[in-house]
């Protein structure tokens, strides 16, 4: 760490070097478990003693709370949004605000995994960068989720309208790379969502966040408030715990 030997770094020059980070809290607590986890595989593997002495993360205190209070989107402000919006970008904003699902999993769907007949869309795969693709994480993330007749109506108007509309093409396909992969989520987030969100009267401050996942966020919250019962809306975003959809997207 730095020019100091495992066993000379004192617990309290671990705390300052953290306060000194300007990363949210739950940030530095992921930074904190990981220095604990190289620590614990040392003392596994005989490389420093194996006593509380030799791992000076154990005395660390770092909150994992975050302060970071997300903009919860309620139907009228995201109908606005809407209406800033055209084509692929509208299409993709209308499927991650109706469904829930995440940018990654949207990114990671091609027209083979939408079923019309069904009214529902299959999740097989998230599109994690511009080389990956990884499959779900969990079986509940692999869960397929509604397609309501609107949102099956933009995907069709969307499909008509590209040139990659066939079963295997992605849907959100980028021309820049003739199809052969989707296009960039954090550029769309940019150059789209957020002038869209502003335009439509979203308040952000100067460097504040705000991408596709306020709209999950957003989903979450209305329905709970609606009285949606919660393992309901458990299912539908997919959450193996129902904590998580309480504690982290539901917003009363």
């Amino acid at each position: 760490w730095g020019k100091s030997a495992a066993l000379d770094i004192e617990p309290l020059e671990i705390e300052g070097w953290l306060s000194s980070l300007s990363r949210s809290n739950p940030t530095k607590d992921k930074i904190r478990r990981i220095m604990s986890i190289v620590y614990t595989r040392a003392q596994k593997y005989g490389i420093v003693p194996r006593s509380d002495s030799s791992n000076p993360v154990k005395w660390i205190e770092q909150s994992a709370k975050s302060n970071y209070k997300p903009i919860v989107l309620d139907p009228a402000t995201a109908a606005k949004i809407f209406e800033q919006l055209s084509g692929f970008e509208l299409a993709l904003t209308i499927l991650v605000a109706a469904t829930g699902i995440r940018i990654s999993e949207a990114m990671g769907l091609k027209w083979e995994d939408i079923d019309y007949q069904n009214k529902q869309i299959n999740l097989r795969r998230v599109w994690v960068s511009d080389t990956v693709v990884e499959k779900m994480k969990t079986e509940d993330s692999e869960a397929p989720v509604p397609l309501t007749d609107l949102l099956a109506q933009h995907l069709r108007d969307w499909q008509r309208e590209t040139v990659y509309g066939r079963p295997g093409d992605w849907v959100f396909a980028s021309a820049q790379k003739k199809g052969k992969a989707p296009r960039s989520s954090s550029v769309l987030t940019w150059d789209h969502l957020r002038p869209a969100a502003i335009a439509a009267g979203v308040k952000l401050k100067k460097g504040q966040r705000f991408g596709f996942h306020n709209f999950r966020r957003g989903l979450a919250s209305w329905l709970v408030n609606q009285g949606t019962d919660v393992k309901t809306v458990q299912g539908l975003l997919r959450h193996a715990n129902v904590s998580t959809t309480l504690g982290l997207y539901a917003h009363r």
